[in-house]
């Protein structure tokens, strides 16, 4: 039987397994359809996101190390620990560290550790940063980062001709202890194994390898050699059996780093499956299934014959949209082409939708909307007629920017063109004029992919209508500046104030809000404002704030920026004056220290509550549980009261009750732990005795608590906090556990669109969205509300609650999608784009042709067509028949 038919019968045993509480109905479907389909190709997991793909994934992955096959799993940077965590609670536990260097992959020959560590390719399973690929290899590179490629030449030279090359004694630069352990290692697991596919390759490399005296060559990105290099560094990692790759539609040119990873990194063996998680395999353009399918192995001959069904039923579904109703003959042909579509994609693809889950079938039930209505956009409006003569100023200046630099070849218009073309409204134009050159790296990087990615446009224009226009665009750039010219402009920013406006009316009827924009600036002044208004309404009420006092950065006694302009937003009189610094200060002062004595109680009686509550938890005192662990360690440092301090304000900010339980206290203490863990953490047993002594508890317990120091030692009020690029990985996973925690700070969670949008659960106790820089790609769009919008949301606790308390229709809680927009403006456009764009995407994965919202409840004629139109829509649910 081959490695494909066990896995697949094996599968089939797991799909019928309803005792697994970690798969539900709709996952073990999964399961059974992937069983039918590996044994003859690869497959698409292109679920709805929040619907818990991961989880699919890792049960594959185990029946596939079950059946001694090899497995990589390619994870985005930042996911390696949710994927730690789903692996562990999966039944698989002996992974090594996310890879994400050439340091870290040679290290595995580390001539002290050989005995220690294995090569990467005995292990099983290896888990691969798409950004492995992304090394930068210039002139004065050190050798090390490309030996590998010369060694391998050099050994595999004498394996063939029974001599070393020239030069290759005594070279300097292949001296490097762990690239000559690699490379020896990696030629005997060849040599061992005379079926290995690799011979080839290697002999290629005798013909076409530049050996030379100097080894010095082009290892530039796009080069042969950075291929071959690519290529030999997969030689050690060894061939794999199944590749998953998570968030696989992101990177989809062909020299990005996960095109690389894939194609030149990871060698497969001949009958190997990939298997892509991605709820977006198309974003923009139905031709996007091409090179999503292509990524899974699909050949190009069976790829030309698909991509006709693509074409066919993409322009099918757009004629339906405009004759819906009075062409039975456009809906027939729709009908037809639906049916060949689903016929060619059904093998590689499957997708389960909301619709499918309970929570959503509950609120269509009870509500009687269509499927899509469970969430609502409603736009944050900036009304010009409000705004002041200056920023009326600068948004006319976007507008005609707008227009000025379709064609133009100005630097900076080129910036703004692309904002325009990614479909980025007045705000994103506006704010970009304020981008922090180390802040906003990230986001600049996926900029110029998305520039890269575009069609580039062609100048047909003479040199003389060239110059005017370049003159209109400094014109108008000038213009839009003088908003600007004073560094705290920002600070009345009308989409800022807007936006605080409606956050304000959210978070003081007990909800949390999440918050997308691009760019830092603009975020971090979002940031300040609403904490500074958070505060000065707590002093005014009396309400405990965390915080004892605040300082001016310029070290003089005038007030913030944020806390006057904030007092200024929120006066109910011109003449109350701003209150002096020193005063605020001293109120902050007294109303701290009460707040302290309820933190001192909660101090004096912490390691007792932990202790007890471990044990009704099921850990006893001599657990190797690293919760345990990390107790023993808090416990030996107990003379440093700075650290019980730390560990009691996060823990008593993290427990829902005033006076929570040890039982409570502890399992937010194991919530804490995990967050402050790495996967790159040493092991707690450092000596590998089998057991962890005090000095040994006391080490691991100092590591964790530094990066809890850093989050929690600081008196600050977090009401909102910010998340971007420079966010440490282990601060974002403690604003994570905070932000899923109802009662506990951040109340608001600004993110980076390019950090936060993908990857972090953040659905716990937060059900709106707000698009501070809304884009028009509706794949990032759904990425952003899938942050929310997850298996066992807080929207689906809310709901079960509406319904207990016999609401229905429009009173029911749905998710909340709220967009800033300028009215009557460029964004209006925008909006319209982002809409028709979302109902192709919508027609190609969610079965949504026509919208409910697009007929009148009493029109009996157009409910029954949308009814027939709606049985003939494509469906990749597993339920269905391969």
């Amino acid at each position: 039987m081959s490695l494909w038919d066990t896995v697949s019968c094996d599968l089939k045993k797991a799909a019928k397994d309803a005792t697994n509480k970690r798969l539900n109905a709709g996952q073990r479907a999964s399961l059974h359809a992937i069983a039918e389909r590996l044994p003859w190709n690869g497959v698409i997991i292109a679920d709805e996101v929040g619907m818990g793909k991961t989880r699919i994934a890792v049960e594959v992955a185990k029946q596939v190390k079950n059946a001694k096959g090899r497995i990589a799993i390619l994870v985005p940077p930042g996911l390696g620990y949710q994927w730690e965590t789903e692996l562990r609670d999966g039944g698989i536990s002996d992974v090594r560290p996310l890879l994400r260097s050439l340091w870290s992959y040679f290290a595995a020959w580390e001539a002290e550790k050989k005995a220690e560590q294995q090569p990467w390719f005995d292990e099983q399973l290896v888990m691969l940063s798409h950004a492995f690929a992304n090394w930068r290899l210039g002139e004065n590179s050190h050798p090390w980062r490309w030996a590998l490629l010369p060694e391998l030449y050099a050994l595999w030279h004498k394996e063939r001709n029974d001599r070393l090359p020239r030069y290759y004694r005594n070279n300097s630069k292949l001296d490097d202890p762990w690239v000559r352990n690699a490379g020896r290692s990696i030629i005997n697991n060849i040599q061992d194994n005379p079926s290995h596919p690799k011979e080839c390759f290697l002999d290629k490399l005798l013909l076409k390898y530049r050996w030379s005296s100097s080894l010095e060559d082009d290892y530039k990105r796009g080069s042969e050699q950075r291929e071959q290099l690519e290529k030999c560094i997969g030689l050690g990692l060894g061939v794999f059996d199944l590749l998953i790759v998570d968030e696989a539609h992101k990177s989809r040119g062909d020299d990005s780093g996960l095109s690389r990873l894939l194609n030149n990194l990871t060698w497969r063996s001949p009958d190997a499956r990939v298997i892509c998680m991605t709820a977006t395999p198309v974003e923009l353009d139905s031709s996007q299934w091409v090179h999503s399918l292509g990524r899974i192995g699909v050949d190009s001959t069976v790829l030309d014959s698909i991509k006709s069904s693509i074409d066919n039923y993409t322009n099918s579904a757009g004629n339906l949209r405009k004759f819906w109703r009075s062409s039975e003959e456009i809906r027939k042909q729709y009908g037809e082409h639906a049916k060949r579509f689903q016929k060619a994609l059904s093998p590689y693809v499957l997708r389960r939708h909301k619709r499918d889950d309970d929570t959503v079938k509950k609120f269509l039930r009870e509500s009687r909307f269509s499927l899509n209505e469970y969430r609502r956009e409603r736009e944050i409006s900036v009304e010009l007629d409000n705004l002041s003569t200056e920023w009326r100023q600068a948004i006319c200046s976007a507008e005609s920017l707008s227009f000025a630099t379709r064609m133009a070849q100005d630097s900076g218009a080129k910036r703004l063109r692309l904002t325009l073309g990614s479909g980025h409204g007045i705000a994103s134009m506006l704010d970009q004029t304020k981008t922090d050159e180390k802040d906003d790296s990230k986001q600049r990087e996926y900029d110029h992919q998305q520039e890269d990615d575009q069609k580039k446009e062609t100048d047909l224009s003479s040199r003389a209508t060239q110059d005017k226009r370049e003159e209109r665009i400094r014109w108008w750039k000038a213009v839009m500046k003088q908003a600007f010219t004073d560094e705290n402009a920002l600070y009345d920013h009308p989409a800022i104030l807007a936006t605080v406006s409606i956050i304000e009316d959210i978070t003081q009827s007990g909800e949390k809000v999440l918050v997308f924009g691009r760019y830092t600036k603009p975020m971090r002044i979002l940031t300040e404002i609403l904490n500074a208004r958070a505060m000065l309404r707590a002093l005014e009420d009396g309400t405990p704030w965390p915080q004892s006092r605040i300082s001016n950065q310029e070290g003089d006694s005038k007030l913030p920026m944020s806390v006057l302009a904030a007092f200024c937003q929120l006066r109910k009189e011109d003449s109350i004056k701003p209150p002096v610094l020193d005063e605020l200060n001293k109120k902050l002062e007294a109303q701290y220290n009460d707040f302290s004595n309820r933190q001192e109680q909660f101090r004096s009686s912490l390691i007792e509550n932990l202790k007890t509550g471990l044990r009704e938890l099921g850990m006893p005192e001599n657990s190797k549980d690293m919760d345990r662990v990390a107790l023993r360690g808090l416990i030996a440092t107990i003379g440093d009261d700075s650290q019980t301090t730390v560990v009691a304000r996060a823990l008593s900010e993290l427990c829902v009750s005033d006076k929570p339980c040890p039982r409570e206290i502890a399992s937010a203490f194991r919530d804490l732990v995990k967050a402050a863990r790495d996967r790159d953490d040493p092991d707690a047993d450092e000596d590998g005795d089998g057991g962890i002594d005090e000095a040994e508890a006391q080490n691991y317990w100092e590591m964790l608590f530094e990066r809890m120091k850093e989050e929690y030692s600081v008196p600050r009020g977090g009401f909102a906090r910010l998340m971007y690029g420079g966010t440490a990985q282990s601060t974002r996973r403690m604003l994570q556990l905070a932000f899923n925690r109802i009662h506990s700070f951040p109340k608001v969670l600004v993110a980076q669109s390019m950090v936060g949008r993908e990857g972090l659960n953040l659905h716990e106790a937060c059900r709106t969205v707000v698009m501070l820089h809304p884009e028009w790609n509706p794949g990032v769009v759904e990425q952003q509300i899938g942050r929310v919008d997850r298996v066992g949301s807080y929207w689906s606790k809310l709901l079960d609650e509406a319904i207990q308390g016999d609401k229905r229709g429009d009173e029911l809680p749905r998710i909340e999608v709220r967009p800033v927009v300028f009215k009557g403006t460029y964004d209006e456009h925008n909006w319209k784009v982002l809409r028709k764009r979302w109902d192709d995407l919508r027609s190609q994965l969610h079965g949504i042709v026509i919208p409910n919202s697009r007929i009148e409840k009493n029109d009996t004629e157009g409910q029954e067509i949308l009814k027939k139109i709606t049985r003939q829509t494509p469906d990749f649910s597993p339920g269905r028949a391969r």
